[in-house]
Order: structure tokens, then sequence, then C-alpha cells
């Protein structure tokens, strides 16, 4: 069983159901409509989670990108003989699921004056090779999904009795199931072996009262934007908020469209304390066309903006959406020196605020080195009660770390079960009180949302 359809748990998933090891992988996925977690989009004519927002709107009939953005390459999470990721990034552009942003079309947006920001400010184009997903970032977690193991949406595993260890504080058997899993009081199955491919508050919960203990403790979540500069005590996680918004392109936007032309697709925002990245949706995905008269933008807090006004991520009051709806939109109106409210007055057709509360992680569990000074994890494992997890925040802040923890992860599970090592303390990897510490990730803390450095 594997809790949780983003990148990472669908990696793990995948990588344990082509090893023929194990009889039944099961993902369960919190998605409404489909997988993706941190990594997904909105698509044309999604069903609306109410009925009564049912009426189609521009934003409704758009690919929206509102989490993840860019993938990048990194080959220091390569090995010296093997390049998993790249070799998956070579397949994901045969099979063109992503595409390369041309080069130049991401940009950053710098003060002129040093690092103060002012209102004048030059663009820098980026040339480093960055990727998007054809169609919406959702399509590389989709691509995943083969068939080979089965996915279960909308489904929410109880935080408080959901996973529930079978043997009490006894070793786990191999020939039974070890672990039963609920959700809204109906038994979802029993499985030999269980992954948390999810963080924040629910994983924290989910195994708050198993007896897995040292694997819980890494599970308990800080939120913040910022963290010691010794990486410090727990996983930390910041907030974002992701604004989306319809703008008329034939009203009195020109300046903007001067400022961004139509060959810059995204930029990193360095000039704004309360913006971190913009992105054209429209541009991205080819949905301009000359007779268009709106475009769509995806517009990204900066961390600590999300954190001053931070609310109930699943349920926003009204004047909170309002207010920060206006301030992010003022905000950008003062990054790329256009008039006030330029933006906010007709301009702007359409709004669409959402709260990412668990959004990127700040520090990253970094594993004690082996014999030969080589780091190894990038996931946890307990082989005493069967029960792993992977993601970003085991490894590297970005797409590639979290597909590269499920696939470590799965390798080392079917190592296990190939080997059925009698010693679980030697097969467990990761976990305290010597397995690792946690280290401050400095890209994550400098962008907010994703890195471009390699």
């Amino acid at each position: 069983m594997d809790a949780g359809g983003g990148v990472s748990g669908l990696s793990c998933a995948k990588s344990l159901a082509s090893s023929k090891m194990f009889s039944q992988v099961t993902v369960f996925d919190t998605g409404r409509i489909r997988p993706g977690g941190r990594c997904s989009s909105r698509q044309p004519n999604d069903p609306p989670a109410k009925k009564s927002s049912s009426k189609a709107t521009i934003l409704s009939s758009s690919i929206v990108d509102h989490a993840a953005q860019i993938l990048t390459v990194s080959q220091s999470l390569e090995t010296e003989t093997q390049h998993y990721f790249t070799d998956q990034v070579e397949d994901w552009k045969k099979n063109e699921i992503i595409k390369e942003f041309p080069k130049g079309s991401v940009c950053e947006i710098i003060p002129e004056n040093g690092d103060s920001p002012e209102k004048s400010f030059r663009i820098r184009r980026l040339t480093q090779p960055m990727y998007y997903a054809k169609g919406g970032m959702v399509h590389i977690p989709e691509s995943l999904c083969d068939g080979t193991f089965q996915v279960e949406q909308d489904v929410w595993v109880s935080p408080s009795n959901g996973v529930k260890y079978l043997h009490r504080n006894e070793e786990r058997k191999s020939d039974v199931p070890n672990w039963r899993i609920k959700a809204k009081g109906e038994n979802l199955g029993e499985f030999h072996q269980i992954v948390i491919a999810h963080n924040g508050k629910c994983a924290d919960r989910l195994m708050s009262k198993t007896p897995a203990k040292e694997l819980h403790s890494l599970l308990r979540t800080n939120f913040s934007p910022t963290v010691p500069n010794h990486g410090g005590k727990r996983m930390t996680l910041n907030s974002v908020y992701s604004l989306t918004f319809a703008i008329n392109t034939k009203g009195g936007t020109e300046n903007m469209r001067t400022i961004l032309p139509s060959d810059i697709y995204s930029a990193f925002i360095r000039n704004s304390k309360n913006i971190s990245f913009i992105s054209s949706n429209t541009r991205k995905h080819d949905q301009q066309n000359t007779s268009a008269k709106w475009e769509v933008w995806t517009l990204l807090s900066s961390p600590k903006f999300a954190k001053k006004y931070k609310a109930p991520q699943e349920n926003i009051p009204q004047e909170t959406v309002e207010e920060v709806t206006n301030i992010l939109l003022e905000s950008l109106e003062e990054c790329l020196n256009l008039p006030s409210n330029s933006l906010r007055e007709g301009a702007v057709l359409e709004t669409k605020l959402q709260l990412w509360g668990a959004a990127v992680p700040v520090n990253n569990w970094r594993p004690k080195k082996d014999e030969g000074n080589r780091s190894v994890g990038g996931f946890l494992y307990d082989n005493k009660y069967g029960v792993g997890a992977c993601g970003d925040w085991l490894l590297d802040s970005s797409i590639q770390g979290a597909w590269e923890s499920g696939r470590r992860l799965a390798e080392h599970m079917i190592e296990t079960q190939k080997t059925r090592p009698t010693d679980s303390h030697t097969s467990s990897i990761g976990l305290p009180p010597d397995g690792g510490v946690f280290v401050a990730s400095s890209k994550a803390l400098k962008d907010g949302i994703a890195s471009l450095k390699n």
C-alpha cells in the first residue's frame, strides 16, 4: 500500500509493480480527479468540487499549472554509473510528455540597483535546460501510472485510525498481512508493507498510533518559511499562495505585454517581498491565438507572505481571499512598474486563489555516510514493521528529488524482499538516532518553489 499519489509515491509504486516481487501494489490518493500532489494541473472542463460553481469560465476552460512549474535535472543526484532520472527525462521527451522551455523564455526580474527592491528593474533571461509538461504538469505523474498498479482516487485514509499495525509490537511477518487501512470507517484492505509518500500533519497523524516510532518521529512537521542554519530538528515545510488570473489582452494591459513580451513564459521575481514567481499558462501551453481576448497567468507568493496571511487552506475566508488577491496584484503592478490599479481595475477578468499550506520542504533529511563515504538513503525504511517513507524532503526539494526518493525506496524494498534479512536493524535505513540529520535547503530557501542551480 502506498499513501500518496504525488511523484514520489507513483515512482515508488511503478518500480515495485514492475519488479513482479509484490502481488498487489495499490496507491491511495486524496486527489479528487487525478493523482499528482504538488505536481498537478487543472484541466479544461474539470468537474467542479461544488455543483454551484459549474458555470463555465475563462479559468475553467484553460490548462492551469497552479503548483510545480519547472523540471530540471541535477547531476549531483545521479550516481557515477547510473543516471536514472536523466534516462527518465529522455523517455518523457521521446514520448512528448515534457517539452524544453525555449532558451530565454524563463527569466529573472531583478532590481536594477543592487539587492534592494526598487521600481527600476532589469530582465535576465536564463539559458539552462528547463522543462515543463506538455498540456499541464500533471502529465508527469500521470505518465507514471502505466497500469501495472492500482490507483484509488479521492481517498482520505483516516488520520486518526486509518493505519493499523496488526501484530502489536512484534516484528512483521512475511507470510501474512501486517497492516490494515481504513477510510471513513471502511476497510480498504490489508497489506504486507506500506509506504508513506506524504508529508505534513496528515502523515504525522497517520503513523502516530503505530509501533513504528522511529519513522514516525521524522514525520513530525514544522511550518515556516525558514529554518536555522544547522537545518533544524524537524521536517519544515513552507506555505505558498497560488493566484491564477485571467487578464484582458485588448484593454489597458499593453504595458505588461511590453514588459513581458510573448516569448517570455515564466519569471522568477527578485524585486518583490510578496511574489516569487509568475508564469503564463496561455503562452506555455500554446493556448494563445491572434483573436484571444485574454491570457491566463499563475502567480506564486513568497513563503513569508503566505505565512503572514495564512488561513485554513480547505476553506479560506472570503475576506482573506479578497485581501490576499488584492495585495498580490498590487505587488505585481509594483514589481513590473505598472501604473497603480492598472491590473486591479478592469484588466483582471477572473481570479482563483489557492493556498498550498504544506508546499516545499526548506530542509532535507541527510543520511549518514557509508564506509565508502557515499551518501546512502534518500528514503526511510523500517524493516521491523515493513513501513517506508519517500518524498522530496528526504533527498532534494524538487520533482527530481521526489522521483528519485521513490525509486530508491522501491529498490531497497525489492532487495529486502529478495534476501529476507534476519536482522531488521541492518536492513532499516535512515532512522534515528544515527540515521541522519536535517540540513537546510539553500535552494528552497532562495526560490521558495524551485531551484535553478545544479
